[in-house]
């Protein structure tokens, strides 16, 4: 047995030193211990991890892929609205979490289609693009110049754009399971239709709390009663008197100067921030040779025939000109063709300018001169720049030196006074930053930071110097705690009668709303009950049950209960300072037969709903069957903000 022991263990060691072997043999050994670009893995789908050697087998998710999907994300948001968010306002709202997710799904599908043994041929995704419509010239036929025009304006590589029609045909072919035409039953789809289309007219009137006027004064035993019933409403926060030094970058800026050499230097290297850029619109024709971008201009110059016509000459296609619009170099990817726009004068270029994407006719239609802000304009602003990029390492070195001496002397204030620094006090202030009238006397951008350490600080004790968000540092002395209390009724007196009134009011109004509907729904005319208490009736237009017409009281809670009413009835609604009493007037039903096509429609969606509901049930089972492993460690470093 041990003779047999001893040959298992040689036998798991070899293989497994084999195993190593063909590792740094098939990847190199530069590849086995690189750790960054596209090596690092921040996801695998499926196969097995083997201690110190890791995934055999599967699917790896590599950080590339998932900044280029945040990336395009980024993109898409500017092409929507026109700006491009700041990849930490980004990050705070979860796109990089996104971006994730859709790179995993993807490694899901193409894992899923490999083990099916799914394959698409290069001919059927050539077919497939040429069918698209978005690369068909006039004649109904794939154009080959449109097509690349249509990637370069999307920003898609071709073979991105390959691999992603690949794998939508297999996907298609892994979901053709999944069959929308007429999944959804005809009574579930004509009830939800009902349900959806349904319009409801009501009458309102809105009954503020203030139309109770004749509220009495409360009884001393009324007070008392309510006030030992309500003491909570009426406690006295805790207060604290604190004493802080605040370390921010103006303390430091009077210390710098700046010479009429360095700003001058600093608007020569800013130049292009100072101004407005030249900006030229541009067409372009392209052409796959150079004999064919050549016979455009020719056609263009010799026969005097504009851009669009020539290019519809020699290519065949009317679809042959793109316009670029105005554009700045900046804009425009860098090399030959940013650089040959910009040395061009107004009119079609007498000479093509080939870049990797083909042959490009290029034509000037307009060219705006860039313009450039004189110095003493901006001197003041420069000047401020400069002190600003020095400020930080200044201010360090003054914190520095605040925390030595903090060390040196254990008092906050001495170190301030060795120092010069300023020390400033706040007396009685609640957690809120507020004085005990309710005026907010802590302020600025370090308040909440300031208030929440003096409130975590006991007393005549001192805070770590802590730092803001904002890059700032500050200590806190806690000086004095006055703790919380419930006072005396005769401190708060008028407080407890004004709640007391109001409440009581309150429920007078109830009262009378309570009356109004009741009265209603006996059958008075709505009409006739406003005018009793001296309000207005509107008539709000007629909604769905998720619409709301505001301006006539029906708020989404109003519209909500509008819906459980049978016609002719009436009920109140409760709002923050009054209610809204509401009337279901008229019930508008859909007509099946009449709104056949947007019933047709409308199921033609539903079966589509319920189809990806099926499909992405499907994309999670084959998750949970191969298994998705996460690198939370590789995916946060990936997305780290840089630190300066």
């Amino acid at each position: 047995m041990n003779q047999f022991r001893k040959l298992a263990r040689f036998v798991i060691l070899f293989l497994l030193f084999g195993m190593l072997i063909i590792s740094f043999a098939f990847w190199g050994i530069g590849d086995m211990l690189r750790t960054d670009g596209r090596s690092t893995e921040v996801a695998h789908v499926g196969g097995t991890r083997l201690p110190l050697y890791g995934w055999v087998g599967g699917a790896p998710v590599y950080v590339s892929e998932v900044r280029d999907q945040f990336n395009r994300q980024l993109e898409a948001i500017q092409r929507q609205t026109g700006q491009r968010p700041e990849p930490e306002q980004a990050l705070k709202f979860g796109l990089h979490i996104r971006a994730l997710e859709e790179v995993i799904q993807r490694a899901v599908l193409d894992y899923a289609i490999q083990q099916f043994g799914l394959t698409v041929t290069d001919a059927e995704v050539q077919a497939a693009i040429a069918r698209n419509p978005a690369f068909q010239g006039t004649g109904g036929s794939f154009d080959p110049l449109l097509f690349r025009n249509r990637l370069q304006q999307a920003r898609i590589g071709e073979a991105q754009f390959v691999v992603d029609t690949r794998r939508e045909i297999a996907a298609g072919q892994l979901f053709a399971v999944v069959r929308s035409d007429g999944l959804s039953p005809k009574s579930l789809r004509d009830d939800i239709f009902r349900l959806e289309s349904e319009r409801r007219i009501a009458d309102t009137i809105y009954v503020p709390d203030s139309i109770v006027v004749d509220v009495p004064k409360p009884t001393a035993e009324q007070l008392n009663t309510y006030f030992e019933a309500n003491k909570a409403k009426f406690q006295i926060p805790e207060y604290r008197a604190f004493s802080y030094i605040l370390l921010t970058v103006d303390d430091v800026l009077p210390q710098i100067a700046v010479s009429a050499d360095q700003v001058k230097q600093e608007y020569d290297a800013r130049a292009a921030e100072f101004g407005t850029p030249e900006r030229r619109d541009v067409d372009q024709a392209m052409a796959d040779t150079e004999a064919k971008a050549k016979a455009i201009i020719a056609a263009a110059a010799a026969a005097g025939k504009s851009l669009e016509d020539a290019a519809k000459e020699v290519l065949g296609s009317v679809d042959g000109v793109i316009k670029l619009g105005p554009v700045t170099k900046k804009e425009l990817p860098p090399g030959p063709l940013a650089d040959g726009i910009f040395s061009l004068s107004a009119g079609v270029a007498p000479a093509p300018i080939q870049s990797p994407l083909g042959w490009h006719v290029i034509r000037v239609n307009k060219i705006e001169a860039g313009k450039s802000v004189p110095f003493d304009e901006v001197k003041e602003k420069l000047e401020k720049d400069l002190r600003a990029q020095q400020a930080p390492d200044l201010l360090i070195k003054l914190v520095t030196d605040f925390e030595r001496m903090l060390g040196k002397t254990q008092s906050m204030k001495s170190a301030a006074e060795d120092l010069g620094v300023k020390v400033k006090t706040y007396e009685n202030v609640d957690a809120r930053g507020m004085d005990p009238t309710g005026k907010q006397i802590v302020t600025g951008p370090a308040a909440a930071e300031l208030v929440k350490a003096a409130f975590a600080t006991r007393e005549s004790a001192e805070s770590d110097l802590l730092e803001t968000q904002r890059g700032e540092y500050f200590i806190v002395r806690t000086d004095r705690v006055t703790p919380a209390r419930i006072p005396a009724l005769n401190e708060v007196d008028s407080k407890v009668a004004e709640a007391w009134q109001a409440e009581e009011r309150r429920k007078l109004g109830d009262s009378k709303v309570k009356a109004a509907v009741d009265m209603a729904n006996a059958g008075t005319d709505l009409a006739t009950i406003a005018k009793d208490l001296g309000l207005e009736v509107r008539t709000a237009k007629a909604v769905t049950r998720f619409e709301a017409d505001a301006g006539n009281y029906l708020t989404p809670p109003v519209v909500q209960e509008l819906f459980k009413l049978a016609p002719g009835k009436t009920q109140a609604v409760r709002t923050a300072e009054g209610s809204v009493v509401v009337h279901l007037k008229l019930v508008e039903a859909p007509d099946l037969t009449k709104d056949k096509d947007a019933l047709d429609r409308f199921g033609k969606q539903l079966d589509t709903m319920m189809a990806n509901d099926l499909i992405l049930e499907l994309v999670a089972a084959l998750r949970t069957k191969y298994g998705v492993t996460v690198d939370e460690g590789a995916f946060a470093a990936a997305f780290r903000p840089q630190q300066p």
